[in-house]
């Protein structure tokens, strides 16, 4: 099967909304904050997390990341495809230290950098 932009562009277009629905979903759960799970509370909690207009973008990127995931994957082999997933995960570890504040250790850059060589490997695969 041969990649075409159409391919890339979905993949492009799932790594992006996945890493924006992630960072909207966390955004408004900083708003929200946490709940102490007692029934009495949950239904309203869990009410007011999901009407937060963060959370819901938040989910309707990943619908969007579906979507486009969709067409990614009935274009492309599966084998190909995948491994750019991992992009998201990078994209949103350094998201989350530079937008949230979050620690980062040395071992998790270093486990950044090899997705990002493996992706680096897959790309220029045939």
């Amino acid at each position: 099967m041969r990649t075409n932009p159409i391919i890339y562009a979905s993949i492009t277009l799932t790594v992006l909304f996945t890493v924006a629905g992630q960072l909207l979903v966390k955004y408004g759960m900083t708003q929200v904050g946490s709940s102490s799970m007692q029934a009495s509370r949950l239904t309203k909690h869990l009410w007011v997390t999901l009407t937060n207009p963060c959370v819901f973008l938040g989910f309707a990127c990943a619908f969007i990341a579906a979507m486009t995931w969709t067409v990614a994957i009935a274009r492309a082999q599966l084998s190909f495809a995948y491994p750019f997933v991992g992009l998201g995960i990078v994209l949103t570890l350094v998201f989350s230290s530079l937008l949230f504040g979050d620690k980062v250790s040395f071992q998790r850059w270093m486990g950044v950098a090899l997705v990002c060589l493996g992706l680096i490997v897959v790309a220029r695969s045939k």
